[in-house]
Order: C-alpha cells, then structure tokens, then sequence
C-alpha cells in the first residue's frame, strides 16, 4: 500500500498531464481495516489539495465502507464485472459473480457513482461480451470502461489468441449501442492490441480513455493521448 502522499503526488502529475479523476487501484478480495483507513486519508488529502474527482477499486464493499469512502470525499467506485454471468466461472474462482453484482449495488445505494465495465479477450464468446453489456444497462452504471487482455508470462492466459483489432472496434461500438447514453472508457490493452487503429476506436464508440501507465504494463504517454484526440476532430471534456 502506498503512503497517502505518495498518491497525492501522483494525483497532482495526473492534474497537470490534464487528467479530471485520479483512481486508487488495490490487489486483493478486499481492504483490511487499516488499508481502508489509508485509502480514506488519501481521499481526504487528494480532494484537498487537486481539483481531480477521485475514484477507486477496492475489491468487495460492505455499506459500511462504502458510506465511509462517500464521506471521505470520494466520488465514483470502479468494479469491473468483467464478463457475462455465464463465463465468469471460467475465469475466476476466489468470488462469484453475484458478489460482484452485490458491490456495485451497495456503491450506488451510498451515493457513489459506479465505474463498471469489462476485459474482453479472456476466450469469451461474443454472445458473452453482448450479455456483459445488457447486465451493465441494467445496473445502470455511470460508466464502462472496457480493457483488452495483454498476455502476461506464468498467467494461465499467458498463450491466449490476441483478439484482431476489427473484432475489438466492432465491440466497441456494440457497446455504444447498447449503452447510447454512458461513457465508453477505453482502457488497459488499447496500445497493443489496437496498435495503429487506436484513434478509430474514438469514432466507433469509445468517448473516454485511461491515460498514463497501468497496473503491470505501460501506458501510452498523455501527451501523445491527446494529439490523437484532437487529431480526429474532438476535444477533451473535464469530467466524465
């Protein structure tokens, strides 16, 4: 766990690299106690000193913690469902699906905005990704950020097929019509797998990107995220 200054830090780089919300990532099921309490005082300090939304993915929340973060200063919780009820078993173990229905449900009955979206290319049909869509409508979640899988060496993926960058862009912009009204986020995965037809993704639905460095692979630069943008003929909006 990083110190609560360290993330104020990378909040006010963010702030200046023109980003509107900084996001606290956590591995891990849940917080312990004393992570919560840290994340909170980062919260606090962030809200304090930036003008950033600030928003996190903490695993699993009971109402209590969720008031607490809502208090604290934070505005929107991420917490991906990351594919369709039906292939959720396939890829993931530790938690059943219904829990993480469960979390965003108990998000939004504290007043948080929801972040929720998906990782396409897990060797989920498109069937799958099309379900994942309609269970985000009908949570009605206030975002879908949607990450493409980067094979990572010693993963039980590690030799899963790349999905082509076509079947991506028409995923996107099934979701756009699925979801005409909600923020499309462009995630984890976009350099790689899109390669050169990133910009194309912003015509077929995509209105949002995460920008900067992910959790175990690097990012495109903000800098460069920008010029694309305005290089088909949009403008960055400050919050979304």
């Amino acid at each position: 766990m990083q110190e609560p200054e360290d993330l104020l830090e990378a909040a006010k780089k963010a702030e200046k690299n023109g980003a509107c919300r900084i996001g606290i990532v956590t591995s891990g099921n849940r917080l312990t106690d004393a992570e919560l309490e840290s994340v909170l005082e980062a919260v606090e300090l962030i809200k304090t000193e930036t003008k950033l939304e600030v928003c996190a993915s903490l695993g699993s929340l009971n109402p209590d913690r969720a008031r607490k973060l809502k208090n604290a200063g934070l505005s929107r919780i991420h917490h991906n469902l990351e594919t369709s009820e039906d292939f959720f078993g396939k890829i993931c173990t530790t938690h059943s699906y219904a829990e993480r229905v469960r979390t965003v449900e108990i998000a939004k009955a504290a007043g948080l905005e929801v972040c929720s979206g998906g990782l396409i290319g897990l060797g989920e049909s498109r069937k799958d990704r099309i379900k994942l869509a309609f269970a985000l409508r009908t949570l009605d979640v206030d975002a879908v950020p949607l990450n493409i899988l980067t094979p990572v060496p010693g993963t039980s993926l590690e030799n899963a097929e790349p999905l082509e960058a076509m079947e991506i862009l028409k995923t996107l912009a099934l979701f756009r019509l699925i979801l005409p009204d909600k923020p499309i986020i462009l995630a984890g995965g976009r350099e790689r797998n899109l390669r050169d037809l990133q910009a194309l993704a912003l015509l077929c639905g995509a209105n949002g990107l995460i920008t900067g460095n992910y959790l175990t692979t690097e990012g495109q630069a903000p800098a460069r995220d920008l010029r694309m943008i305005r290089d088909v003929g949009l403008s960055v909006k400050i919050n979304l």
